[in-house]
């Protein structure tokens, strides 16, 4: 039932046991034709543990017996029994948030509707055979897809804690994190000025936007070293830290732990933690102004 990108044929029971690497994630790939597995392996080799599944069916199957992951799947809009992804998706979301979906999809407006509701049901990524199925393209859509999901899941983490009012500010630089790195380039990003910012945080008796800008890159720095395998230096980097010990000496400082100490299950929950114990000490005393 299954393919390996290496091409080694691997039993379902073999395939639920494969570990998260730093630098291969695991995608399941259900329901594809013969030419989209070629690309995908192309794309993917040596870059990614890749398991195919003949249908939806058995996608959710593996889905409810892997402990962990799979990273991402991708599936069309229908299988080969007639089963709609419509149906299937909402299961993913609701039962592995952390997992990115892919949607292999035909062009045209016949299709239009199915990409609509799709991207309604929660689907992070589309693919476009003959547009935008090249290797590159396919690894760059693997990364934005992975990327969305990690930003979904730890603004659905901060939600609780961050004001409603201030929820455009963080869901924004998780969403862009390698390029909002400053109160300014977040408040360009929102269209707005850079008092506005400090506006809504004050109406919402809240942290500084720099505060909130911080924490935000800080939870999801947490949930990379959580859910991946990827260094310190590798993380910083995606995340354009001036450096690694920028990004080492930010999490110490605010949060109390080292870095490495946030590695495997409840690193995200450690910061959440840290920042509502920062919360309920309050704005700090000094009058917020604009620098």
């Amino acid at each position: 039932m299954f393919a390996l990108a290496s091409t080694v044929m691997r039993s379902e029971a073999a395939l639920l046991t494969v570990p998260r690497g730093a630098d291969r994630p695991v995608v399941f790939a259900a329901a594809m034709s013969l030419q989209q597995r070629v690309r995908l392996v192309d794309a993917f080799r040596n870059r990614a543990t890749l398991g195919f599944l003949d249908s939806f069916h058995a996608l959710s199957a593996a889905l409810r017996e892997r402990l962990e992951g799979p990273d991402a799947v991708v599936i069309p809009a229908r299988d080969t029994t007639g089963a709609d992804a419509l149906s299937l998706v909402p299961e993913i979301v609701r039962d592995r948030p952390r997992t990115a979906i892919i949607a292999y999809v035909q062009v045209g407006a016949q299709h239009s509707t199915d990409i609509r509701g799709l991207a309604a049901a929660g689907v992070h990524q589309f693919v476009f055979p003959g547009f935008d199925d090249s290797s590159s393209a396919l690894r760059a859509i693997l990364g934005a897809a992975r990327r969305q999901c990690a930003a979904d899941w730890v603004m659905h983490q901060l939600s609780a804690t961050v004001p409603v009012k201030l929820h455009p500010m963080v869901h924004m630089s998780l969403a862009r994190p390698d390029v909002i790195t400053t109160v300014r380039a977040l408040a360009d990003a929102l269209g707005v000025q850079r008092h506005t910012l400090f506006n809504w945080c004050v109406q919402a008796s809240f942290l500084s936007p720099e505060e909130v800008l911080v924490w935000s890159r800080l939870a999801l720095v947490a949930y990379y070293l959580e859910t991946t395998g990827c260094t310190v230096e590798t993380i910083a980097l995606e995340l354009s830290f001036p450096s690694d010990t920028a990004l080492r000496n930010a999490m110490k400082r605010y949060t109390g732990h080292r870095a490495t100490e946030l590695r495997g299950p409840g690193g995200l929950d450690t910061v959440i933690a840290a920042l509502v114990h920062r919360v309920e000490r309050g704005p700090r005393s000094r009058k917020l102004h604009l620098e």
